[in-house]
């Protein structure tokens, strides 16, 4: 009995040894697997990391142009305002002296309504474009002068009316506001004259025959 069981001892030690050396494999295979599926992760975290940075870093620089953009508009804007309260401050001293200039007799029409234009652009700035003050003003200029290019234009601008303009006159705004305010080149074409009617023909008569 003895000698049966120191036959079988060798037989399990190496059966021992062959599942050892499995179980062995199986968790070092598996060690890879996880030693690589992490260093994946960490590449990926890594390059996420990065991404957001870069992207992060993008806003930063786009919310910084557009700061600095925004603090260019309010400087210009600014700049603009004071140029109105001057323009604003001006205008009650160079008004006598240009309606005096207006109403000179000698004076060429398209030079005395050069005044009142002058006076006219200055109340729309300082007061702004639909200043009623200032578009009668401006409409005086046209009473003298219905040629002033600048007077028109200002009107139109302001959206009180409508005035035809020359393209000559409308390239003096940019090409947006110059097609808009421009006067179509071609002329309508007159309606094409109608011919007379036909006269209409007599009809003839045919004779009856004589009764038999």
């Amino acid at each position: 009995m003895q000698g049966k069981a120191a036959r079988f001892i060798p037989l399990v030690l190496v059966f021992l040894v062959v599942v050892f050396a499995a179980l062995t494999a199986m968790f070092f295979a598996k060690s890879n697997d996880l030693e690589t599926a992490l260093t994946d992760a960490q590449a990926n975290t890594t390059k996420a990391q990065q991404d957001a940075q870069a992207l992060r870093k993008k806003g930063e620089d786009a919310l910084k142009a557009a700061n600095g953009k925004i603090a260019a508009l309010e400087q210009e804007r600014a700049e603009v305002e004071k140029m109105k309260v001057l323009l604003g401050a001006v205008e009650p001293q160079l008004a006598p002296v240009l309606e005096a200039a207006s109403r000179a007799k000698t004076g060429k029409p398209d030079a005395r309504a050069a005044g009142l234009v002058g006076l006219g652009l200055i109340g729309q700035i300082a007061h702004g474009q639909k200043n009623d003050s200032a578009l009668a003003t401006l409409e005086r200029a046209l009473a003298i002068d219905s040629a002033n290019c600048p007077a028109s234009l200002a009107i139109n601008l302001s959206g009180a009316k409508k005035l035809d303009v020359t393209p000559e006159c409308a390239a003096l705004l940019p090409a947006a506001l110059a097609t808009k305010d421009a006067k179509p080149a071609a002329e309508a074409k007159p309606a094409a004259e109608t011919k007379p009617a036909a006269e209409a023909k007599p009809t003839e008569t045919k004779p009856t025959a004589p009764a038999k």
